[in-house]
């Protein structure tokens, strides 16, 4: 991990779950964290379970991935900040209780999960990689 120190990392879903263990984890490794979540709040208290000099280097940025503006908006404000993009970790998922593809009436849940699993990811890919591309 020693390559990574210093580094930009970008987690999505950050707020909990394996978002927040990766979190940790690289900001433990020395690496610029910054957790998108809609929910800051339980990022920024995640500098609490992390050792002092990378309670520092933990963000938080309020983003909805199933919103391309909020992705948008966070990632021009990670490039002003930080400069860009290093890594790219797409957490964020949903899975929506026992509804399948052919349950009736279900259109705004597939809606939900294809917009984060699916759109979300593949919009912060998009952004991800035009700042890494800047970068080289």
């Amino acid at each position: 991990m020693d390559r990574w120190k210093g580094k930009v990392a970008i987690v999505t879903g950050a707020s909990s779950g394996i978002g927040a263990a990766v979190v940790k984890a690289l900001a433990n490794a020395g690496l610029i964290v910054v957790g998108l979540a809609r929910r800051v709040e339980r990022v920024e208290a995640l500098r609490a379970e992390v050792n002092e000099s990378a309670a520092k280097h933990l963000h938080a940025i309020r983003c909805d991935i199933t919103r391309e503006e909020d992705i948008l908006a966070a990632f021009r404000q990670i490039g002003q900040r930080f400069g860009g993009v290093d890594v790219l970790i797409n957490n964020a998922g949903i899975a929506v209780g026992d509804v399948t593809l052919f349950t009736p009436a279900n259109t705004a849940q597939l809606r939900r999960v294809v917009d984060t699993n699916v759109m979300g990811l593949v919009v912060c890919s998009r952004e991800a990689f035009q700042s890494m591309k800047e970068r080289s």
